[in-house]
């Protein structure tokens, strides 16, 4: 830089303030250049600016690299009047920092951190204290996960983190900066203080800017003039903002380690802080000025070196797109689909491995890295440095060294990778500094093994695990792109200088490869498209519906691990705006029995919310779900669920059934004619009474009913769910909400009859355990049955005692219509097993193993409901992913049912798939129709009673055909009818009378 480039740094004004000290600087550059008659070869200097005439103070590194073509790789150059010895090439600074790690091994004085730290803390202490804090700090890092698999587990936890802040970009451009620096921050602040901070906790978000303002400060042209000149400190307004900051970060500092010391736990100690605090002692190195600073320096470096790096790294991703989609496919062939890298997949991805180095040497975000002093005179390649002289090891000649990188001014990850694309470790690739590893033993005393290296980063193991963990969990989920408008040809890799070389600004778009947003699409095609996605990217991955990110599972075996292994993390049930308006109560907690994915909320569920607690037996969470629903199993049991007399009453409504079937005399009739019989074996449970299959109230009902399922599988409806605050201009939720109320008004009568008629020696019914409930806890304050859960249980349970068991009936004679081969092989074995002029009992399915499975295969095959949505109720760590409390889950079981590892032709009807070679039926863990774990259906052992007792009954009675005209082959089981469940199609069938 030329001497005019200078002076507009110091400006005329403080010219005059150092006219007066010339003669006596120039006296002490001549008088220390006699007194050393061996120093290192370099420019001349000048008197005042020592050499900074041919120091671009912008870029010191360029300069100086310079300098080492003429001066040779050990040269003397003057930063006004401080001497400085460069050491350039990797060989000579291997030389000095690893064969005279000891002449080369005290940290350098430097005004501006002696001025902040005033010799506290790990980086810029000297002596015993140095020892003490670094013995200390290794092994309480070690304590706290560093290198170990604890610490791999919460940079997972942050990936994922950083992985959903970037998925609310929705593709957009961003600036990718401040929030690689809260992610990496992050990491960091769990071994510092035992937890993470949100993204925009204020405090946080504080003591970023101040560190960050700092970190680009220091490498500023005026810091280093206060480093040169520090007696003309006055002069510099950037070292006093820097020295300002620092007093606020200790203000902010000193509260959280007050708030650590008010709380600590000897016996439970949460992270650095606390094993600090614990180890205070009076006259020691265990000071106030040292814990602030050593915990600064860990903050300070162990973000701003790892998030510029990644920066760096989607940065060249974008510049060069052919070696992301490299990384990628590496990632593909190696990594299981939906899952994230992992340390150990390291070793299999060589090329991903290579990359990641050579953006390391390539960014050279260090690249003189932290300055050294002599401790003594040493004598070096022939010459003399005095002691107390100031020592750069210039990384960036050894990261860009000729004789050790084939193109070192490309990025070119071929550095790393022999000619069969393995990766090779380069010697010349010394990011982190080199030297001897320096070992402090149990007893306190000091040598050299290969622990750790004198002075060399504390935290390049932590470092080395982000930089793998970050950098390719996010290209796992994303591809990263200009902005429209930029090719990448304009994309800029000139650093901006500060203490380390940082990309320029710039704004990143990606978009996902594995993670789709779907807004409003057909249900069943979603179901088809669930069913695509996990066969590409795994049985875990993401989808957005609107604003909602909703996590899919699928597969039996992750389903089953979540649901019965995790059973407690995803209990719960998420928000849906619709059935939220079904309860009337504006933010309750509600969800659809099978809607899945086709109804999801925008707001998750969140048990501390206790301003508006959900009614209903399947919509709610927490305390009330669990002691409804205990309520109602005991119930159901008392009143013969699952017992013969409850099996009396269904064989009553299957003679009604029958007899409304002879009435068509062999003629056509609509499949949903079935509805009649399951409803009423609900009403039978629920009021003790049944309709007859003509009575108006009845039928309204039925219509009610079938219009509600209807609605639910809705467009309008799911735009809803979507958009809620657009509900003004949809009109399909307001309908249904009052086809709702009339529901509600039919049963209201029901109730109110019952209370009347209520016999206080007898429950009878449903109804009738409820209010006997009610009235028993009628002086409990807060009981959880009164009117408005007695209505909504009532109701939840009249939708799904209807829909599920009367539209699987609908399907199973719609199948035996497709496959009469199938149905009269299961009228044969009826003949067999059932005696003349009797009804199949449901003891009897243990001697019809074909029958059994059928009926197994008929619910196998139809997936009726198949998404049941869950969210969870904490916090939970599954299958390497981290799924923060309250977010959408999807236990897809249209995966299960179908899962190719579990059935043999799963897209097929085929009831072999429930029986063994010689035709015994063969229960198989992966049917769960109705799910599994303790949300599970309520009525199961209901529903299998009905199903059965209703088709054999029907079977031995009829044979079911399709209607004249139309062929078994016309039959169409493809595109199903999209309710709140999977409807076939309407159609018709003929019951023919069998003899």
């Amino acid at each position: 830089m030329a001497v005019q480039s200078f002076l507009q740094y110091v400006g005329s004004s403080s010219l005059l303030c150092l006219a007066a000290g010339l003669f006596a600087l120039l006296y002490f550059l001549s008088s220390s250049k006699k007194s050393v008659c061996n120093l290192p070869p370099g420019p001349r200097p000048l008197p005042l600016i020592g050499n900074l005439n041919v120091v671009d103070l912008k870029k010191p590194f360029q300069s100086l690299t310079e300098l080492s073509k003429i001066y040779g790789n050990v040269f003397t150059v003057y930063f006004g009047p401080r001497r400085v010895v460069v050491l350039a090439g990797y060989e000579t600074i291997k030389d000095a920092l690893l064969n005279h790690a000891e002449e080369f091994g005290e940290r350098a004085e430097i005004p501006i951190f002696r001025k902040m730290t005033q010799g506290n803390g790990i980086a810029f202490s000297h002596g015993e204290v140095w020892k003490t804090l670094r013995r200390f700090t290794l092994s309480t890092l070690r304590d706290f996960g560093m290198g170990k698999r604890t610490l791999e587990i919460r940079i997972l936890e942050e990936v994922n983190s950083l992985i959903k802040y970037f998925e609310s970009y929705h593709g957009k451009p961003f600036d990718t900066k401040m929030i690689l620096n809260n992610a990496v921050s992050n990491v960091i602040c769990s071994i510092l203080f035992g937890e993470r901070f949100e993204y925009d906790d204020p405090v946080f978000l504080t003591l970023l800017k101040l560190i960050n303002q700092n970190t680009k400060l220091l490498g500023s042209p005026m810091v280093q003039l206060y480093n040169f000149y520090p007696s003309l400190g006055f002069l510099s307004g950037a070292s006093k903002t820097v020295l300002q900051n620092i007093l606020e970060l200790n203000a902010f500092l000193q509260k959280l380690f007050q708030e650590h010391k008010e709380e600590l736990n000897e016996n439970d100690l949460t992270g650095f802080v606390d094993a600090f605090l614990e180890s205070k002692k009076p006259h020691t190195a265990f000071s106030n000025g040292n814990l602030m600073f050593s915990t600064l320096d860990l903050f300070a470096a162990g973000t701003e070196t790892t998030s510029t790096t990644v920066r760096w790294g989607l940065l060249l991703m974008m510049k060069y797109p052919e070696i992301q989609r490299k990384i990628q496919e590496e990632m593909n062939h190696v990594i299981e689909p939906g899952e994230l890298p992992k340390l150990e997949d390291r070793k299999k991805m060589p090329y991903t491995e290579a990359v990641i180095h050579e953006i390391q040497r390539f960014a050279n975000i260090v690249p003189m890295g932290v300055s050294r002093s002599t401790p003594s005179d040493v004598n070096f390649r022939g010459y003399v440095i005095p002691k107390g002289t100031e020592i750069i090891p210039l990384l960036t000649s050894a990261l860009n060294d000729e004789l050790h990188w084939k193109t070192p001014d490309q990025f070119n990850p071929s550095h790393f990778l022999d000619a069969n694309g393995n990766f090779i470790r380069r010697e010349a690739f010394i990011p982190f500094s080199i030297g001897n590893h320096l070992f402090f033993g149990r007893d306190g005393r000091q040598g050299f093994t290969h622990s750790h290296w004198r002075r060399a980063c504390l935290g390049e193991g932590l470092a080395k695990m982000e930089l793998f963990l970050f950098f390719s969990g996010l290209l796992r989920k994303f591809v990263f792109q200009p902005p429209p408008g930029v090719e990448k040809s304009d994309l800029d890799l000139t650093a901006d200088v500060g203490f380390t070389l940082t990309p320029m600004p710039h704004l990143s778009n990606y978009c996902k490869p594995d993670l789709i947003t779907y807004f409003i699409i057909k249900y069943f095609v979603l179901l088809l498209l669930i069913y695509l996605l996990a066969e590409k990217y795994g049985p875990i991955f993401t989808l957005h519906f609107g604003f909602q990110k909703v996590v899919v599972l699928t597969g039996y075996e992750v389903v089953r691990e979540a649901l019965v292994n995790y059973t407690e993390e995803f209990v719960d049930r998420p928000s849906i705006p619709i059935f939220d308006q079904i309860q009337n109560r504006n933010g309750t907690r509600a969800m659809s029995g099978g809607v899945g994915g086709t109804m999801l909320s925008l707001s998750a569920c969140d048990d501390d919310d206790d301003e508006a607690e959900p009614n209903c037996l399947f919509f709610s969470i927490g305390e009330l779900w669990r002691t409804t629903r205990r309520f109602t199993v005991s119930s159901m049991r008392n009143l013969g669920m699952g017992k013969q007399m409850i099996e009396g009453r269904i064989f009553e409504e299957l003679h009604f059934l029958i007899e409304m079937i002879k009435s068509f005399k062999g003629q056509p009739f609509s499949l949903p004619s079935f509805n009649c019989a399951p409803i009423n074996v609900t009403f039978v449970l629920l009021f003790g009474d049944r309709f007859d299959y003509k009575d108006p109230t009845f039928l309204t009902l039925l219509r009610l009913i079938d219009e509600i399922m209807i609605l639910l599988g809705s467009p309008n409806l799911n735009y809803f769910n979507f958009y809620p605050f657009l509900g003004f201009l949809f009109k399909t939720h307001k309908i249904m909400l009052k086809k709702i109320e009339d529901v509600r008004a039919i049963l209201r009568q029901y109730m109110k009859a019952s209370r009347e008629d209520i016999n206080e020696n007898s429950v009878r019914s449903y109804i009738d355990a409820l209010i006997f409930k009610q009235q028993e806890e009628k002086n409990k304050k807060d009981s959880l049955f009164h009117d408005d859960n007695l209505m909504a249980s009532i109701l939840d349970l009249v939708m799904a005692g209807t829909e599920t068991i009367a539209t699987t009936l609908q399907w199973s004679i719609l199948l035996m219509m497709k496959y009469p081969e199938i149905q009269r092989k299961v009228q044969e074995e009826i003949g067999r097993t059932v005696q003349a002029g009797s009804w199949a009992t449901y003891e009897d399915r243990k001697n019809m193993p074909y029958t059994n499975a059928v009926l197994h295969e008929v619910q196998r095959f139809i997936t009726l409901l198949p998404h049941v949505p869950r969210c969870t109720a904490v916090d939970t760590h599954f299958r390497g992913y981290f799924l923060p409390k309250g977010i959408i889950v999807i236990p897809s079981l249209t995966s299960v049912l179908l899962d190719k590892t579990q059935w043999e032709t799963p897209h097929q009807f085929n009831p072999n798939h429930f029986l063994d070679a010689e035709g015994n039926f063969v229960k198989k863990g992966a049917f769960l129709p109705f799910s599994t774990g303790r949300r599970n259906c309520i009525g199961e052992s209901l529903a299998k009673m009905e199903l059965f007792v209703f088709f054999v009954g029907l079977l031995q009675t009829f044979t079911f055909q399709p209607q004249p005209g139309v062929s078994e082959a016309d039959l169409d089981l493809t595109v199903p009818q999209t309710t709140f469940t999977l409807r076939p199609q309407p159609q018709a069938t003929c019951a023919v009378l069998r003899e």
